[in-house]
């Protein structure tokens, strides 16, 4: 039987020969095989197609390891006098810079390889050998394309983890410091701000900043919260890249181009940051150009400070500034000896821990609330009304010549939880 690559006298006991001639002929339809796979691994792997220079680096990377391959069927190479291709490490390297996983690098490789082995397969079927001198050629060509992927995994790995490290490092840094020239007001061409960093102060702004409250490793932690951050900009409708800086260790700002803050964005914002615990973030409200890229970061400041100092909110893993609370809270703090002592002034004897001193101040709260109606309050406490006005009556008594000013009263109960008691008793305003 004669085929288009011989004939079965011609091949019936070299392996090796068999393998140079399966080389050759994957060898001539090198441009297809190329094309092909990376419409296969671009397709199947979203991280890998999305961008017109990626793409064209992958079946650059594509080429440069298959050629390889091809090399060490036809010639018998030892893959420890080989070098790795320049398009593979560069590909790896620039998947860590655009913060594509590894694993998605990991996958392209082994897509790879299942159709490597396809195509040599049928190359070695159309040999015209008997089925068992067939079954040697299959067999190192897979021993050949496994140890090879094996290889090329490791060293591509590698470079992919040492990229991500250093221009995760490096960008950040750079970030950081033409940021701060902004944020001080210092006078910066827009146009120059984004070459430096790829993002545009001619937009919409949202500030973020992201800490972590738990211990970790500190490349890992820097990592998860800045692949926190990207998704967050996603979740938010951001039109472009974030823009991201490392404050230390286990702190990030982040500001998210065009982004829109509703309540939808806002619950999938709590979602996202639900999936990775001992994180929390800040937000402040969306704001125009270089005055609101500077407004926004300081709303998103003060919403982190009262996240940290608040008792209200110090479970919470987001806090917004556009929770109306947070403002409030805020400009209270401020002082918040002074304001603690006019809370006490205002409730008196109530403003302390115990259930009689929280049973009162809820009384109150609700008795304002419903404009001094007795019967109201009685029905949402689920209690006597007589028992509403006795409460009261003690209040007010308490308070003496003073006198009682329901607003505030009402300021000094809402804004108790925040400033004076750190246990349960003041969760119930």
């Amino acid at each position: 039987m004669t085929t288009a690559s011989g004939s079965a006298e011609e091949h019936t006991g070299d392996v090796s020969e068999l393998l140079a001639l399966v080389a050759r002929q994957l060898d001539l339809r090198m441009p297809e095989i190329v094309r092909e796979m990376r419409d296969l691994l671009a397709s199947r792997i979203d991280d890998l197609g999305g961008d017109p220079q990626l793409v064209e680096m992958l079946q650059a990377s594509i080429e440069g390891n298959v050629t390889t391959i091809c090399h060490i069927l036809a010639n018998g190479i030892d893959l420890e006098s080989l070098q790795p291709t320049t398009a593979a490490v560069e590909y790896a390297a620039r998947l860590a810079q655009r913060d594509v996983p590894l694993a998605a690098l990991t996958r392209a490789y082994y897509l790879g390889q299942s159709m490597f082995l396809r195509l040599g397969m049928d190359e070695a079927e159309r040999l015209g050998v008997s089925d068992r001198v067939k079954i040697d050629v299959v067999r190192d060509i897979a021993d050949v394309v496994h140890r090879y992927i094996d290889w090329i995994l490791q060293l591509v790995t590698g470079v992919h983890e040492q990229e991500r490290r250093r221009w995760w490092t490096t960008r950040a840094t750079l970030n950081a410091s033409i940021i701060l020239k902004v944020l001080r007001g210092d006078s910066l061409p827009i146009r120059g701000f984004v070459s430096e960093t790829g993002y545009t102060l001619a937009q919409t702004h949202l500030g973020v900043m992201a800490w972590s409250d738990v211990d970790a490793e500190d490349a890992a932690r820097q990592h998860e919260i800045d692949h926190l951050l990207r998704r967050l900009a996603t979740a938010v409708h951001s039109s472009a890249a974030p823009l991201i800086t490392v404050v230390d260790r286990s702190t990030a700002w982040a500001w998210f181009g065009g982004a829109r803050l509703d309540a939808g964005a806002l619950a999938r914002v709590e979602d996202l940051v639900a999936t990775v615990p001992g994180v929390r973030t800040a937000l402040g409200e969306p704001g125009h150009d270089v005055e609101g890229f500077r407004r926004t970061h300081e709303q998103a400041a003060i919403a982190r400070l009262v996240a940290l100092s608040s008792p209200r909110y110090r479970d919470r893993a987001v806090v917004s500034y556009a929770d109306p609370q947070v403002a409030l809270v805020q400009l209270l703090t401020k002082d918040a000896t002074a304001t603690a002592t006019w809370v006490r002034e205002v409730l008196g004897d109530y403003a302390g821990a115990g259930e009689q001193a929280r049973v009162m101040r809820d009384t109150v709260a609700a008795y304002y609330a419903a404009d001094k109606n007795a019967v109201r309050t009685a029905e949402q406490l689920g209690v006597h009304r007589n028992t509403v006005r006795q409460r009261v009556d003690r209040f007010e008594a308490s308070v003496g010549a003073r006198g009682v000013d329901p607003l505030q009263v009402a300021l000094a109960l809402r804004i108790y939880d925040d400033l004076l008691l750190e246990g349960a008793d003041a969760r119930h305003t």
